[in-house]
């Protein structure tokens, strides 16, 4: 299993509905080193696991007109819905909030964080952390 990791790029299955960042976010993820699967919304990703039964190795989600808990609970129902353990990190990416929140990762349950960005690099930065590309 460790031969095979350090051959295979981690996987992250992306929620993002925003037509402007999916593209340039997708591009950033993959000159990472992370192989990614995009989805556009909440039917759109349950749909996909349901119909691919593919392996990734973190859910990220990009808050765009839904409750942080929404969104983490639309990412806990993803991680069920396959055959990943708890132990999967889910990552939402914050959509707006002051500066006494950005440049922070907040950790809101076993491996599930609101990250508040302040600029690409923290989410490069995370990503690494919770799932390293060898």
């Amino acid at each position: 299993m460790i031969n095979q990791q350090s051959t295979t790029s981690p996987c992250i299955f992306v929620l993002e509905s925003d037509d402007d960042v999916r593209p340039v976010l997708k591009h950033n993820l993959q000159n990472w080193g992370y192989e990614v699967i995009m989805t556009l919304d909440e039917e759109d990703a349950i749909q996909r696991i349901q119909r691919v039964r593919e392996h990734f190795d973190l859910i990220l989600l990009n808050q765009t007109g839904k409750l942080i808990d929404e969104l983490m609970a639309i990412g806990q129902q993803i991680r069920q819905s396959t055959e990943l353990d708890s132990r999967t990190p889910i990552i939402v990416m914050a959509e707006d909030y002051g500066e006494d929140l950005e440049g922070q990762n907040i950790q809101m349950g076993e491996n599930e964080y609101v990250t508040y960005l302040q600029d690409g690099q923290q989410l490069k930065d995370i990503l690494q952390w919770l799932c390293p590309v060898y």
